[in-house]
This record gives structure tokens, sequence and C-alpha cells, in this order.
């Protein structure tokens, strides 16, 4: 009885372990995209940070995009971030002061884009659809 029961507890414990593990595990999107990046200031002109996600009209990514926050603050400063996308469509922009924002994209082959972003929604990633020239 005593090599059932000792049988049994190492099977529970076992099934213990291999959930907890299972349970770790990050949760992923269906397209392996990774999570943003993206900042949103907490207060006004507070500092914030932009993930931008350029795709093309098919929905594949664009790298080497020139990608411009113009950040246009209520004290009246003028603070700005760039970057060029990854072979994934990713660019994260350097942390800057959050005021009025203009976002510039632009990629050899396709027309450029211009757009204002709401400061209290840079938690989310900003994307970007390009179309070809």
């Amino acid at each position: 009885m005593s090599k059932v029961l000792s049988i049994l507890l190492m099977l529970i414990a076992t099934a213990a372990i291999a959930a907890n593990t299972f349970a770790q595990e990050p949760a992923r999107n269906s397209n392996d995209e990774p999570p943003s990046t993206g900042l949103a200031p907490k207060t006004e002109n507070g500092i914030g940070r932009a993930d931008v996600r350029v795709r093309d009209e098919q929905g594949n990514p664009i790298k080497d995009a020139y990608v411009k926050l113009e950040s246009t603050r209520t004290d009246g400063f003028f603070c700005e971030s760039w970057n060029n996308t990854d072979e994934r469509g990713l660019a994260g922009l350097p942390p800057i002061h959050m005021g009025s924002l203009k976002l510039k994209i632009k990629a050899k082959g396709y027309h450029s884009v211009e757009l204002e972003v709401p400061a209290d929604q840079l938690g989310d990633p900003v994307r970007v659809m390009l179309k070809k020239k």
C-alpha cells in the first residue's frame, strides 16, 4: 500500500510542477508580435515613448522606414525623436516630453505619411500602413 501511495504522491507532484511551468510561460500573440514598448505620459508635458509598427498594404513589415515623432509642448518647447524600423517593421523611439504629437514616416518606394497621435494612447503600438508609389 505504501508503494502505491508513494507513486500517487510522485505523480501529483510531477503534475503540479508541470502545470506551474506552463503557467509561467509568457502569452504569445498568434503572429508572434512583441509586446509594446510604448509609454503614455502620466502628466501634461510628461515623458513618453512611442512604439511604431510600419507595414505595407499586404501586411508585410517595411524595413528601414524613417520614423520621426515631433512634440510641441504646452510650455512652448519642441522635442523630437526618431529611429528606423528593423526587419520586423518595428521602431522604438527614444523617450521625450510629450505635448501635441505629429508622427512622420517615410520609406523608399512608399508614399510618406504624417499623422497626429494622441499622447494618452502611446501605451499601445502605433500601427501605420504605407502605400507603394
